[in-house]
């Protein structure tokens, strides 16, 4: 049996499955932005650093390797060097509610507004880190701030009652550290960024000429 459609007929199935087809695309786009965001985080922060620096005149290393004892490593994402600090910062793809207290072992993080799981505190692996560099290289921990940076789409339940360590979003981080700039103190000579920065290479160097013999 023929049916007959009338010509509004025709055009609101039309437009119905227009509606449908752009729904599907704008989902799939979603869906995308989101795996991509998550695969390729460190280089979205490394990305958005290395704008900062270039604009700012900071210096940016990545990708620092730092015995905590004789057997584990671990790993800076991002060392970047500003005119008053040096900023620790490393990348941790969390996404969700993230709440708890600064120094607890472990944070919550509630996904989809249902999912609740519990992660390691990034902030404690921070802290760690820098405490490491701090005295490998007898730095002034006043001069040395950490940063854990996570995605986009999270919202952070964390009372942080001082700038030493936060958590942030990604796209926070230019804000973030351009106020951590502006703190009244002196600026970092210029002898001693360049000898920590010569210091840092060397020891980069030598590691990985051990991993290689």
């Amino acid at each position: 049996m023929n049916i007959l459609l009338t010509n509004p007929q025709k055009i609101y199935i039309s437009a119905a499955a227009l509606c449908f087809l752009l729904v599907v695309i704008l989902v799939g786009i979603f869906i995308y932005k989101k795996w991509y965001a998550h695969k390729h985080y460190k280089e979205a922060t490394y990305l958005k650093l290395n704008k900062l620096v270039n604009e700012n005149d900071f210096l940016l290393l990545n990708n620092y390797t730092i015995n905590f004892d004789d057997t584990h490593v671990g790993v800076i994402d991002h060392i970047l060097i500003s005119k008053k600090y040096i900023i620790v910062i490393n990348d941790f793809p969390i996404s969700g509610v993230v709440s708890g207290e600064i120094r607890d072992r472990s944070l919550r993080v509630v996904k989809n507004r249902k999912e609740v799981i519990n992660i390691s505190n990034p902030l404690n692996y921070n802290v760690n880190l820098i405490k490491r560099l701090n005295i490998f290289h007898r730095l002034d921990k006043e001069l040395v701030k950490g940063l854990v940076v996570i995605n986009n789409d999270s919202e952070i339940i964390i009372e942080q009652s001082t700038d030493q360590f936060q958590m942030i979003r990604r796209k926070d981080l230019p804000k973030v550290i351009k106020k951590i700039d502006k703190a009244n103190v002196k600026n970092l000579r210029q002898a001693d960024v360049e000898n920590f920065i010569n210091k840092l290479n060397r020891e980069n160097t030598l590691r990985q000429q051990n991993e290689n013999q």
